[in-house]
């Protein structure tokens, strides 16, 4: 894939997350999530913290310091916060190079190597809340597709159990970005019935016409 591809899907999943955390409500910010050691505050929490990672990769500022989850953005202000580090994500990459070298959480790559990282995160984990507060699932769909042929080699073993679940083997997937979601040890298994319902729904049922 093209870096000019790369970079623009993860700008979409910026805008994607984005809108998600618009339409989450106060309510939900306690329910359980895909990724099971978060909530949803939480996991709104780790996403931003990831948007910092994004933006201090692009911008060469360490990101050593920054939280796993941000805890200290109110309740009321999550969306707002991630919608403007999106913006300041959007401006600090659109200079890169598909080669330039650029010292990512994981570590030094090109920056094209450090997209598709920063682009596997932000898919998934849209799908995690995506799920945990009963919103489309599958928006993304183009951009996990063009992310499932390298998400493995993207992820070192290294970080298995450390940053990455270990993949969820044999589950049925209707969408790419489920998919996607499974490589990364994310399942809807251990979430309430009704979300386990709506997995099984989408894996059998008949794709868009």
């Amino acid at each position: 894939m093209q870096f000019d591809q790369q970079r623009q899907d993860y700008f979409d999943a910026l805008a994607w997350v984005t809108a998600l955390m618009e339409a989450t409500t106060t309510a939900q910010l306690t329910d359980a999530t895909p990724c099971a050691e978060y909530d949803v505050r939480a996991l709104a929490g780790h996403l931003i913290g990831t948007a910092h990672r994004g933006l201090g990769t692009a911008e060469g500022v360490s990101t050593q310091a920054i939280p796993h989850a941000v805890t200290d953005v109110p309740d009321a202000q999550l969306a707002a916060a991630y919608a403007a580090l999106a913006d300041r994500i959007r401006a600090a990459w659109k200079p890169l190079r598909s080669d330039d070298q650029v010292r990512a959480p994981w570590g030094p790559c090109t920056a094209h190597t450090a997209a598709r990282g920063f682009t596997i995160e932000t898919v998934t984990h849209g799908w995690d809340l995506a799920i945990a507060t009963d919103q489309p699932s599958t928006k993304l769909d183009h951009a996990a597709e063009r992310c499932l042929p390298f998400a493995t080699d993207v992820i070192p073993d290294r970080l298995r159990g450390v940053m990455y679940d270990d993949p969820v083997p044999g589950l049925a997937a209707a969408s790419a970005t489920e998919r996607l979601a499974h490589l990364l040890g994310h399942q809807r298994q251990a979430l309430p019935t009704r979300l386990q319902a709506d997995a099984k729904r989408e894996a059998t049922s008949e794709p868009p016409g």
